[in-house]
């Protein structure tokens, strides 16, 4: 996967409760040298193991805006258990939907909460790596 470090919206961001990601992209500026006419995906993956007191979930969502300053959702998942978010899980991957505002950020929405620990990245990246891993000697009939 090709990922560029400009791209990221949140890197190993800490949340506890409802946050936006610590960054939003400016895609006027953003994509601007990024291979035309390739996909863009967002990615949103858990870099720590979510935990809390209570039964907690969090929803994500891809937000819009002309201004920097009102965003307005424009992808949201369901409600996502704590017992899922473990480090690793790729919570949301998506092309990036046509249309989209000037200004793109994540949300996150933390429900029964707060948190005790997780956190997330959020990047936009280029390329799918989805090969699968397979043992030494194996073999395809």
């Amino acid at each position: 996967m090709i990922v560029d470090n400009n791209l990221y919206m949140s890197d190993a961001q800490a949340v506890t409760s409802t946050a936006s990601s610590t960054r939003s992209l400016d895609m006027a500026t953003a994509l601007r040298n990024v291979g035309g006419g390739e996909p863009v995906e967002l990615v949103v993956q858990v870099a720590t193991t979510v935990t809390a007191s209570g039964a907690a979930t969090v929803t994500f969502s891809l937000d819009d805006s002309a201004d920097n300053s009102t965003f307005t959702s424009q992808v949201l998942t369901a409600a996502i258990g704590k017992a899922s978010l473990v480090a690793g899980y790729e919570v949301l991957r998506i092309r990036l939907p046509a249309g989209l505002q000037r200004y793109i950020q994540v949300t996150y929405t933390v429900a029964t909460g707060p948190l005790t620990a997780g956190a997330f990245n959020a990047y936009l990246a280029l390329d799918r790596q989805d090969n699968l891993a397979r043992p030494s000697g194996f073999s395809v009939l």
